[in-house]
């Protein structure tokens, strides 16, 4: 199955509430701090703020890892940096070269300075904190947000998501209608923009990671982003269902002509059971050279294993026997004592990383022995954004990782050699 999004409930369903957490992250070292906050939500052209959306991300991106800092995009579309003041010099001149991506917005080109024109606030997070917070709350009131105050201690039984869905923006609802526009849209426009790449990493202590493979996927967000902002794809699951395995055979169209950048091995596809019984499937499967299916992995989500059982052992079966890899995502924690990867025969099971991991393997006193049951070897840790998920992972014995911070970490290294699993 395509899934919804890489980290999900972190980048697409929290982009506003996890400011708050990563201030209290910061703790002490807070009054080192300081935070832009960009108005994207004030320009006037929609398209424009729409499309210069990942060029403004990475404009300030290499700055901001200096300082082990963040940045966010609010639900109303504005964007907050936060930084470390020994950078202030370089967000400084990262806001002249935004000036030059929106000039041709009025609100930009009337400014002769960001800050004097309304359009970017600096605040010292040392003495401005409250009336930062009170922006960033702010922003979600006149979206119709509920007030988020943060955890100290995460409740180990509440799911992100069930958090996430109280919080949301109320949006049109997916209809067969709006789906067939998708759908018009997506076969008339350069559907390689849309496939992205987050890397799965073995990393032992403090070692450099050491890719094994790409996940190449489609994000559902920014599909959404580009295409339908307003509609709640995950409405209907039927008809979202019926999407995801479009994109699926798109993906597999990508890849055989490879629009991707020429990725031929050593990568992981997240695809519904149903498209891996397909002809299109059976297409990509037979121009793929033979020696390069053992270093490709198949992911199917758990949700989608489970609503047919017998599917997904036919689609397993033969795509195994055709030399490919399998995977089980979309286990979190909780639900990890239910599943037998030695029984359902996958090469592979990938864990969603949460910060009240430790919190439930306290309280499961069988935990750490069904890791070791579970060759932790063929464990994945994904959704990992900071040190402590490796640091815990490792000391249970698992060595993959993929998330944003193992990204940042291969960012600061040159890319090396891929080494593919061996049964």
């Amino acid at each position: 199955m395509v899934i919804f999004s890489k980290n999900m409930e972190l980048s697409l369903t929290q982009k506003d509430t996890i400011v708050f957490d990563f201030l209290y992250k910061l703790g002490s070292n807070i009054d080192n701090y300081q935070a832009l906050y960009l108005y994207i939500s004030k320009l006037q052209n929609q398209n424009l703020r729409m499309s210069q959306r990942q060029t403004l991300i990475e404009t300030f991106e290499n700055v901001v890892k200096k300082t082990k800092g963040e940045i966010f995009t609010l639900d109303n579309e504005d964007m907050v940096i936060i930084f470390g003041n020994t950078a202030y010099d370089e967000i400084q001149a990262c806001l002249i070269k935004v000036k030059f991506l929106f000039h041709d917005d009025p609100k930009v080109r009337d400014a002769i300075d960001l800050m004097q024109g309304g359009f970017a606030t600096i605040f010292d997070l040392k003495t401005q904190l409250e009336d930062f917070k009170s922006l960033v709350k702010m922003s979600k009131a006149k979206e119709g947000m509920v007030d988020f105050q943060p955890k100290l201690v995460p409740n180990a039984k509440t799911s992100v998501a069930a958090n996430v869905l109280a919080n949301r923006k109320v949006k049109r609802e997916l209809t067969p209608t709006i789906l067939a526009k998708m759908q018009k849209a997506l076969s008339m426009m350069d559907f390689s923009s849309l496939i992205r790449r987050q890397s799965v990493c073995a990393v032992i202590g403090k070692s450099t990671p050491q890719m094994i493979f790409d996940e190449v996927f489609v994000s559902i967000a920014d599909l959404r982003d580009m295409l339908m902002p307003d509609v709640d794809l995950f409405s209907n699951p039927w008809l979202f269902m019926y999407l995801t395995e479009t994109l699926d055979k798109r993906v597999l169209a990508s890849l055989s002509r490879h629009d991707d950048g020429a990725l031929t091995s050593n990568f992981s596809l997240n695809m519904n059971v149903s498209t891996i019984l397909s002809d299109d499937f059976l297409e990509f499967d037979e121009n793929l050279n033979p020696i390069q299916r053992s270093t490709i992995v198949l992911e199917f989500q758990l949700i989608d294993i489970f609503s047919d059982i017998k599917a997904f052992i036919l689609a397993k079966t033969f795509a195994q026997y055709r030399g490919y890899k399998i995977c089980i995502d979309g286990i979190t924690v909780d639900k990890l004592q239910y599943i037998d990867r030695e029984h359902l025969q996958s090469d592979l099971i990938k864990i969603i990383w949460h910060p009240s991991f430790m919190d439930i393997i306290r309280e499961d006193k069988h935990f750490t022995d069904y890791v070791k049951k579970s060759e932790r070897a063929r464990m994945i840790l994904c959704r990992v954004d900071d040190p402590q998920a490796v640091e815990i992972g490792n000391s249970l014995g698992i060595n993959l990782y993929q998330g944003r911070y193992i990204q940042r970490l291969l960012a600061a290294q040159p890319r090396k050699t891929i080494f593919s699993i061996k049964k």
